[in-house]
C-alpha cells in the first residue's frame, strides 16, 4: 500500500534493556537553495546478474530521464557498463544530445545481463578515465559488492574527495542501502529514493539542488538520537529515518542544524502523533547495530551484543536455533550479558567516541591486515600465536605491500549474442544449474580467460553468501592465470570460514602468481604460526615446501621482507630437512567432508597412496586427509628414470552438496630446491560416479 503524501511518521515503543525507543521518517523542508550542476556526468550502470531484468530496466529509464531533463546544463557525458569487467559506451564524452541517448540506450538493450558486481574495479575505472574527476559521478547499482574489493571503508576511499557521486535506491530486495549510503556520504553526493516509475522524473534532477552539511541532530525528550545511514550532506526532499531512545509525546520535533556556505541554521520537522509499534525497536535495533558495525574491530564486541540482543543477521551475528542450555554455552552466548551491553552503553555515544580514534584506518589495508591478524588470533577456534620477528616484519613492510589491484576483467563477449543458446532466459529468470553454467563458462574459453571466469561468475552472483562456491570459481580463477581475482575471492571464503588454513595458503599461491611477494610471505605464515583442526593433516609440512621456494625467491630482492625472508630461509630449511627433491606433488581440493586421495605409479610399478605411503625408491605419501580440504604430498628425493603416473582417487564426497563439483588442485614440482625447478599447475573437476582421474604423467 502506498500512501500519496503520508507525511511524518513516528513509532514508538519499549524493550526491557533499552527501556522507551523511537523511529521516525521524515523528510525536513530545507530553505531553497541555489541550483548547481557539473557539465559533464560519468554514470557507472550495473549489468550484473542482479540487476537482470528489473532493476536493469529502471536504471535506463533513470539514465534517459536525467541526461533529458538536464541538457540544459549537463552538456556531455560517458558511461561505464561494469559487472566483473567494465568498457566505456565510447572512449571520450559525448554530446548530450537526442540522437546520441537515443544509441546509448539501444547499444545498452543488446548488453547480457551476467556475472558477479564488482564495484570497486568500477568504481576505480571511472575514476581513471581522462576527465572523469571534474564530472559528477551517478552509480545505478543495487550496491552489492559480490566480486573484488566488498569493504565499504576501501571502497569509500576510491571516491572520497573526488566530486559528488549519486545513487538510487530501488526498494528492490537485495539492494546494500549500507553501501549506497556509505559511498554517497564519503563523496559528498546523496542517496535518492526511487520506489515507483512516478518517483523517476523528480529523482533525475535531485542532484541539481546545493546539498546543506548536517551538524547536529536532536528531539527534545530524545536521546541516543541516530540516523540512518549517518548522512553527512541533505539534499532537498531527501527522506531520514531517526531513531533513539526517551518517550516522545504529539508535539515532538526533530530540529537539524545544517549550514550552507558559512551559515547555520536549524530546521524543525514535526514526528506526527506517536504510532504504538513493535517496529520501534526493531528498527532502533538495525540503526544502531548499522552504526557500530561500521567501525569494525573498534566497536564489535558491542556490535555483537546489541546485533544478537535484537537479532539483527549481519556482519557480526548469524540466527541459530538454539534448543538447550548446552547450545547457549557452546555457542558463549549470555543474553543477560547483551542486554547489559544495550542498557549501560548508548550507541550514539560510543559510536561518536569511536570513530576519533578509528576513522584514518578504516579501509586502510595494512590497518585491516593487522585487523584480521589480531581477530584470528582472538578466535576460540585457532591457537594463534604471532614471533615478535613476523609481527616486526609486518610492521615494517610498506603500506604499498597490502595493496592488491583492483582491475576489472578485459572481456571480449557482452551482448545477448554472445550467450549460449538458452542461457540468456536461465538468466533472466535466476535459474542457475550449476553444470549448465559451467559449460557455458568453458564454450567461452575460445574468447578469452577472462570470459570463462565471468561466465562463472554469475554462480557467485546468485549466492554471494555461499564460501564453497567461491571457493570452487577461485581454484577456477587460479586455473585460468587469473590470480588477482582469484585472491579476491579467497579472502571472501577467510572472512566467512577463518578457522580453514587451506585458505591463506591459496591467498599466498595466488599472490605469488602476481609478483606480490611480500603479502604472499604475510599470508604464508599463517598456517604455520597456528595450531588447528587435526582433520586437516599434515599441512603445516606441505606448506613449509611451498614457502621455502617464496623465501628464496625474496632473499634475491630488494625489499624490506628480504633480511627477514634469509632468517626464514635458514631455520625453516632445517626444519623441513630436506635439501632437494626429484618429485614433489601436492593436491588440495575445494569441497568440505569430501575424501579425495592421492595416487602415484612410480615406474617400477609400485603404488604409492594411503595404504601404502612408503615405497622401495623413497616414494613417502604424507597422511590420508578424510574429512577436510587436504592438502596430501608425494615427495621423491631421487627420482629413478621412468614415467610416474598422478591419480586422484575420488573415494567419497560431501553429500549435503549438489551445487558444486569437487575440483582438485594439483602443483608438481621437479627438482625442487635446484636451479632447473620446474612447477606445474593444474585443477581438474572430478566427475559423478568415476572414482579415479589421471591428473599428469612425470617423465624422468
Amino acid at each position: 500500500i502506498r500512501i500519496a503524501k503520508p507525511g511524518a511518521q513516528l513509532l514508538v515503543g519499549s524493550e526491557p534493556a533499552a527501556g522507551s525507543l523511537f523511529a521516525a521518517r521524515v523528510t525536513p523542508q530545507l530553505p531553497a537553495a541555489a541550483a548547481a550542476s557539473n557539465p559533464k556526468a560519468v554514470f557507472l550502470v550495473d549489468t550484473s546478474l542482479s540487476s537482470n531484468p528489473d532493476r536493469f530496466n529502471i536504471y535506463l529509464k533513470l539514465l534517459r530521464a536525467t541526461l533529458d531533463k538536464n541538457r540544459d546544463t549537463l552538456k556531455q557525458f560517458n558511461v561505464l557498463f561494469f559487472s566483473v569487467d567494465a568498457h566505456w559506451y565510447k572512449p571520450a564524452f559525448v554530446a548530450n544530445t537526442p540522437a546520441e541517448v537515443d544509441a546509448l540506450l539501444a547499444a545498452a538493450n543488446q548488453l547480457a545481463l551476467e556475472g558477479a558486481t564488482d564495484l570497486g574495479s568500477a568504481l576505480a575505472e571511472a575514476k581513471g578515465m581522462q576527465g572523469a574527476n571534474s564530472a559528477d559521478l551517478f552509480l545505478l547499482s543495487d550496491g552489492a559488492a559480490t566480486w573484488g574489493e566488498s569493504n565499504l571503508h576501501a571502497l569509500g576511499r576510491l571516491v572520497a574527495g573526488k566530486g559528488p557521486l549519486f545513487a538510487y535506491q530501488t526498494g528492490l530486495a537485495g539492494t546494500d542501502t549500507s553501501m549506497l549510503a556509505h559511498l554517497t556520504r564519503d563523496s559528498g553526493g546523496a542517496l535518492f529514493s526511487v520506489t515507483g516509475e512516478a518517483e523517476i522524473d523528480r529523482a533525475a534532477t535531485a542532484h541539481r539542488a546545493r546539498p546543506w552539511r548536517l551538524v547536529g541532530v536532536e528531539i527534545q525528550g530524545g536521546s541516543d538520537v541516530l540516523v540512518a545511514g549517518n548522512p553527512t550532506a541533505l539534499f532537498p526532499g531527501q527522506s531520514l529515518t531517526v531513531v533513539g531512545r526517551g518517550q516522545l509525546g504529539a508535539n515532538a520535533a526533530l530540529a537539524l542544524t545544517i549550514e550552507q556556505g558559512g551559515k547555520r541554521t536549524v530546521v524543525k520537522t514535526g514526528l506526527g502523533a506517536p504510532i504504538l509499534s513493535a517496529l520501534a525497536p526493531r528498527a532502533y535495533g538495525q540503526i544502531a547495530t548499522a552504526h557500530l558495525e561500521e567501525l569494525e574491530l573498534a566497536t564489535e564486541p558491542q556490535a555483537r551484543a546489541y546485533a544478537t540482543h535484537f537479532r539483527v543477521t549481519g556482519r557480526t551475528c548469524s540466527l541459530l536455533m538454539l534448543e538447550s542450555e548446552d547450545d547457549y554455552r557452546r555457542f558463549n552466548i549470555k543474553p543477560e550479558d547483551d542486554a547489559y551491553v544495550v542498557k549501560a552503553t548508548p550507541a550514539g555515544a560510543l559510536f561518536a567516541k569511536a570513530l576519533g580514534k578509528t576513522l584514518e584506518t578504516l579501509g586502510e589495508p595494512k590497518a585491516a591486515f593487522v585487523a584480521m591478524l589480531d581477530k584470528l588470533a582472538a578466535s576460540p577456534h585457532v591457537k594463534l600465536t604471532m614471533p615478535a620477528a613476523y609481527r616486526t616484519v609486518i610492521d615494517q613492510l610498506p603500506r604499498e605491500a597490502f595493496v592488491v589491484p583492483a582491475k576489472p576483467l578485459v572481456t571480449r563477449g557482452r551482448t545477448k549474442q554472445d550467450l549460449a543458446k538458452g542461457l540468456a532466459e536461465r538468466l533472466a529468470t535466476h535459474k542457475l544449474e550449476y553444470d549448465a553454467i559451467t559449460d557455458a563458462a568453458k564454450a567461452r574459453s575460445k574468447l578469452s580467460n577472462a570470459d570463462v571466469l565471468k561466465a562463472l561468475s554469475s554462480l557467485v552472483e546468485e549466492s554471494p553468501g555461499d564460501a564453497v562456491l567461491a571457493r570452487d570459481v577461485g581454484f577456477s580463477a587460479m586455473e585460468l592465470g587469473l590470480g588477482e581475482q582469484a585472491y579476491h575471492l579467497f579472502r571472501r571464503v577467510a572472512e566467512a570460514r577463518p578457522y580453514e588454513p587451506q585458505t591463506y595458503r591459496a591467498m599466498a599461491q595466488a599472490l605469488a602468481t602476481m609478483g606480490k611477494y611480500e603479502l604472499a610471505l604475510a599470508y604464508y605464515e599463517i598456517p604455520l604460526m597456528a595450531t588447528w583442526d587435526p582433520r586437516f593433516g599434515e599441512l603445516q609440512a606441505i606448506v613449509q615446501l611451498e614457502y621455502l621456494r617464496l623465501l628464496r625467491t625474496i632473499a634475491t630482492k630488494q625489499s624490506a621482507a628480504t633480511e627477514y625472508a634469509k632468517s626464514r630461509l635458514a631455520t625453516l630449511t632445517k626444519e623441513v630437512g630436506i635439501a632437494r627433491a626429484d618429485v614433489i606433488v601436492t593436491i588440495m581440493w575445494n569441497t568440505d567432508n569430501t575424501d579425495v586421495d592421492l595416487h602415484v605409479m612410480e615406474p617400477m610399478g609400485e603404488e604409492c597412496y594411503y595404504g601404502n605411503r612408503t615405497t622401495r625408491i623413497g616414494g613417502q605419501l604424507t597422511r590420508d586427509v578424510t574429512q577436510g580440504y587436504g592438502p596430501e604430498m608425494y615427495v621423491l628425493r631421487k627420482a629413478p628414470s621412468g614415467k610416474y603416473r598422478v591419480d586422484a582417487k575420488y573415494f567419497a564426497s560431501d553429500a549435503n552438496r549438489t551445487s558444486v563439483r569437487t575440483k582438485v588442485q594439483v602443483t608438481i614440482v621437479e627438482n625442487w630446491g635446484t636451479a632447473q625447478e620446474r612447477v606445474t599447475d593444474k585443477v581438474i573437476a572430478l566427475e559423478y560416479g568415476r572414482d579415479r582421474h589421471t591428473i599428469a604423467t612425470v617423465s624422468r
